[in-house]
C-alpha cells in the first residue's frame, strides 16, 4: 500500500511539473511572438515627416514602408529632447527579423532579449543595437529622406 501511494505521488508530481512546463512554454511563446504593429510611413514627396512635438520621451513610434513588395521597418524615438531614427532590426539577429520591443526605459531585442537603454542608442554600434537612419529635425519637424529608408532593403528578408 505504501509503495502504491509513493508511486501515485511520483506520478502526480510528474504530471504537475509537466503542466507547469506547458504553461510556462505557452506564456514564453506568446510573449515572444506578440505580433508587431507598424503605422504605414507617410511621405510628402520623397520625405518622411513627423511632428516632433507629438512624440513623448522614450516612446518610439514604429513604421513600415513597402518598396517593391519588400517591407522595411523602422522607428523614431525622442531621447533627451532629440529625435532619432533606426531600422527595426539589428546586425546580430537580422536573419530572424523580429525587431525590438519598447519598454519605458529600454528597447529589447525580440530575438535575444538584450536590453538597450534609450540613452545608449546614439552611441551604440553593432551587436544588438538598431541600425541608425540619417534624419534631421528642423522647425519641429523630423524628416527622413526616402533614399535613407530605402537603404534598409538590404537588412530585411
Amino acid at each position: 500500500m505504501l509503495k502504491v501511494m509513493r508511486q501515485g505521488n511520483k506520478d502526480g508530481i510528474k504530471t504537475s511539473i509537466g503542466a507547469i512546463a506547458l504553461i510556462l512554454a505557452a506564456l514564453i511563446f506568446h510573449g515572444c511572438n506578440k505580433s508587431r504593429t507598424f503605422d504605414k510611413a507617410q511621405f510628402i514627396g520623397d520625405i518622411f515627416q513627423v511632428n516632433s512635438a507629438s512624440f513623448k520621451e522614450k516612446i518610439p513610434a514604429f513604421y513600415a514602408h513597402t518598396d517593391n513588395a519588400k517591407e522595411i521597418y523602422f522607428f523614431v524615438v525622442k531621447v533627451d529632447g532629440q529625435m532619432y531614427s533606426y531600422f527595426d532590426i539589428c546586425n546580430s539577429c537580422k536573419q530572424h527579423n523580429r525587431g525590438y520591443r519598447a519598454d519605458k526605459s529600454f528597447l529589447e531585442c525580440r530575438n535575444c532579449q538584450v536590453e538597450i537603454p534609450y540613452e545608449d542608442l546614439k552611441t551604440g554600434i553593432g551587436g544588438c543595437y538598431p541600425i541608425p537612419i540619417h534624419g534631421k529635425e528642423e522647425n519641429g519637424i523630423y524628416s527622413i529622406p526616402l533614399s535613407e529608408i530605402l537603404k534598409g532593403r538590404e537588412f530585411f528578408p
